[in-house]
């Protein structure tokens, strides 16, 4: 407990050298190398002496998929998602932290334990998508071992409107709102559907003129146009909070040290391609990924021919 006794946001790191990350748009929690991200911060809320919850940016909970088949012993994995406890001791959603020794990964590493004893371990799979993180019995010291990286106050992203109260608050502030409702959907709820529940200090909404923060990855490709995977280490980032496509060229040109080159985007499939970008940058914070094609490389000389055709096409 004492490593998060001082840190209200941490990120976890697995012994495969990836973050924990709870998707944006679903339930799903997998884990992968982009470390900046909103979904790799967890907000820490205790729960009792031994015990914590942690809660990802959406205002969901690391929990177990199926709270049954983890409290089965002769089950031996169970997936974990996020979820909303059904109630305040909801052993599917209560983590016990301990400490691992020096050897097993240094200080700040610990394992995390949940529903009989089962430890939280992350996993690669076939794709970044098939990528888990499970509830197993049989795991080594080394598998679930996790890295705590606490997040300072100013980076970590503003706390959804559901946290505005924690969530014993919450528990009791349904129930009294409706005894009716089933656990299976109190567990399983949206974090939007949970704002009618409860009663909630007014949010300071930013001006709606002002563009939306999301963070830039970026890398150059090489002299035959190839790019590096994203896990190969050549990507870099940096936040950003303009739509224009001229004020992303001066920020790249400042990050870079490049001049000359060609902003591209990488088109989807087994084999990517690149394609210049010729329009300002769409609404909202997704993260978006860019590659800069050096100038007079071979691979810029296809992409301005590609630009001049595109120019060409628009006068008509």
């Amino acid at each position: 407990m004492e490593l998060f006794e001082n840190a209200r946001s941490v990120r976890l790191k697995s012994h495969l050298g990836t973050y924990l990350c709870a998707a944006d748009d679903a339930e799903a929690v997998s884990h992968g190398y982009r470390r900046n991200t909103r979904g790799t911060v967890w907000a820490v809320e205790p729960a009792g002496d031994e015990y914590v919850r942690l809660q990802g940016q959406r205002g969901l909970y690391l929990g177990a998929a199926d709270p049954a088949a983890a409290l089965d012993a002769a089950t031996p994995s169970c997936r974990v998602v996020q979820g909303v406890p059904s109630t305040p001791n909801d052993s599917a959603f209560l983590w016990t932290p301990r400490r691992e020794d020096a050897e097993r990964g240094g200080a700040g590493c610990l394992t995390l334990s949940g529903p009989l004893g089962r430890l939280l371990r992350a996993s690669f799979g076939e794709t970044p998508r098939d990528n888990a993180v499970t509830l197993d019995f049989e795991v080594g010291p080394e598998e679930s071992a996790w890295v705590v990286e606490a997040v300072p106050a100013e980076q970590a992203a503003r706390p959804p409107p559901c946290r505005a109260q924690s969530c014993d608050a919450r528990m009791q502030a349904t129930a009294a709102t409706s005894d009716t409702a089933s656990s299976s959907f109190v567990r399983f709820y949206s974090a939007k559907e949970s704002k009618t529940k409860v009663e909630e200090p007014p949010s300071i909404e930013e001006p709606p003129h002002m563009p939306a923060r999301r963070t830039i990855f970026h890398n150059t490709a090489r002299e035959d146009g190839a790019v590096d995977d994203f896990d190969e280490g050549t990507w870099r980032y940096f936040t950003f909070d303009e739509q224009s496509l001229s004020a992303l060229s001066r920020r790249l040109q400042e990050e870079t040290k490049h001049k000359d080159f060609v902003i591209c985007r990488r088109s989807g499939g087994a084999a990517p391609r690149l394609f210049p970008v010729v329009l300002d940058l769409p609404p909202g914070n997704d993260e978006m990924e860019f590659v800069l094609v050096l100038v007079p490389s071979r691979g810029a000389t296809a992409t301005l021919l590609l630009l001049e055709l595109v120019a060409f096409l628009n006068i008509f």
